[in-house]
């Protein structure tokens, strides 16, 4: 696998990583108001924010195993 395709491949799997904590941080969140019932309004837009989150994390994998179906191919 070439050198650039490594460092690419770093920065696609860091993104998806960061995406993916961050719709978990969001999903904790929305939890902690669901529970007690407060701020449904928030729960719901919380709720929109981490599945938009987790769906961009899906993506980026999709790419990351393109990327690496290329590489095998080679």
């Amino acid at each position: 696998m070439p050198l650039g395709s490594t460092k690419n491949l770093d920065e696609l799997y860091a993104k998806q990583r960061l995406l993916q904590e961050e719709a978990a941080r969001l999903e904790f969140e929305r939890d902690q108001l669901d529970s007690d019932g407060s701020d449904v309004d928030r729960c719901y837009i919380l709720d929109i924010e981490a599945r938009a989150l987790q769906e961009e994390a899906t993506k980026l994998g999709s790419s990351i195993s393109d990327i690496l179906d290329r590489d095998l191919q080679r």
